[in-house]
């Protein structure tokens, strides 16, 4: 379901592109238009070209669902960066600069929700470091993907603070979120 989601973001884009290029009202002629309309849906084609070549084995299998969900947010995050270009080229007035919380928001959500899926397995037959970092990164991960959906879902709501405050707040959540993120992590190890 989620690659359907990534190819419908990507047809959604350069359709996007394409009306504003032609009926938008846009002068196509004008420096750099066109590829500031067609950038980020052919990077967003690329992004989905190598999700499909990552080599799929059977070792990791478990992983998969976690690339989907990474792959996703990333078209997602894309896609919502690219509506709000052709909002700004189109002189609507639109704030550009809250997708920056909007965008970096939804990928901490996503990693946080992600990363516990990542739990490395030992081997019976491995050395007592190999046992030891093993379990150091499988307890560590819990505490540290909590800060990161709270400090994710802060981020989301910096975006509709005042227009010269979103920076700072979202700065500040920023650097608040990975110290804390970073001391749970350390913390339970």
């Amino acid at each position: 379901m989620k690659n359907l989601g990534m190819f419908m973001f990507v047809v959604v884009s350069f359709a996007l592109s394409i009306y504003v290029m032609f009926w938008g009202g846009l002068d196509a002629s004008a420096e750099g238009t066109v590829v500031t309309l067609f950038s980020i849906p052919f990077a967003m084609g690329l992004v989905i070209i190598s999700f499909f070549a990552i080599p799929k084995q059977s070792t990791f299998e478990r992983y998969q669902k976690g690339f989907e969900s990474i792959f996703y947010v990333l078209i997602l995050v894309l896609t919502i960066i690219h509506v709000g270009l052709v909002f700004y080229l189109m002189n609507s007035g639109f704030p550009i600069m809250m997708l920056v919380p909007i965008g970096v928001g939804l990928v901490l959500i996503a990693t946080a929700n992600t990363l516990p899926r990542f739990q490395l397995e030992t081997p019976p037959a491995s050395s007592e470091y190999t046992k030891s970092t093993h379990n150091v990164w499988n307890k560590g991960l819990r505490p540290f993907s909590r800060p990161l959906i709270i400090g994710g879902l802060s981020m989301l709501v910096c975006a509709f603070l005042p227009q010269h405050l979103i920076l700072i707040g979202f700065l500040t959540v920023l650097a608040c979120t990975l110290l804390t993120a970073v001391y749970f992590g350390i913390r339970t190890s």
